[in-house]
């Protein structure tokens, strides 16, 4: 198992290796995940370019899951199947 190795920032990381890392912060509300790119955090977006992703799954039909913005709707006409402000 590989242990990660942390260094200060501006300081060199020689000889840790460089590997992709993401943090995901799943809200109650709204959710979303970031990365560090060249030292900077870059938060990712969506293919609509919303950074910011509502924190909604809709469980419809042959189980097919329906996520963030586009099961927002389901919150209202399909509340049954429909998972909003959850917490644990």
């Amino acid at each position: 198992m590989a242990l990660l190795q942390i260094s200060e920032p501006g300081q060199s990381s020689a000889p840790h290796q460089h590997k992709l890392a993401i943090g995901i912060d799943l809200g109650t509300t709204n959710s979303l995940v970031a990365s560090v790119k060249s030292g900077e955090s870059v938060i990712l977006k969506d293919e609509n370019n919303n950074a910011i992703l509502p924190s909604v799954v809709h469980c419809g039909d042959n189980n097919k899951l329906t996520v963030g913005c586009d099961a927002c709707p389901y919150a209202k006409t399909d509340p049954t199947n429909t998972i909003i402000s959850v917490k644990r």
